[in-house]
């Protein structure tokens, strides 16, 4: 289970360095594929989360403030 913890943890550190690597270009194009690649982690770190919990069964505190939070995108024209 520790194994898990550190991919989850792993995850989550990542989706924050691309969060940061996309307001630090001035690419657009650059900055709308490291936003979609945080959202990405960021959705399979909450997902791994919720098979972490389902296994241990135990309701533990939250971690919500590690998770990067999804931005909706602007529409396209």
């Amino acid at each position: 289970m520790a194994d898990i913890r550190e991919k989850l943890d792993k995850l989550r550190a990542d989706a924050a360095d691309l969060v940061q690597m996309s307001r630090r270009t001035s690419d657009p194009k650059k900055r709308e594929l490291f936003e979609r690649l945080a959202n990405e982690l960021a959705i399979e770190a909450l997902e791994l989360e919720q098979v972490v919990k389902a296994q241990s069964r135990s309701s533990g505190p939250s971690d919500l403030d590690k998770v990067v939070p999804l931005q909706a995108r602007p529409a396209r024209r």
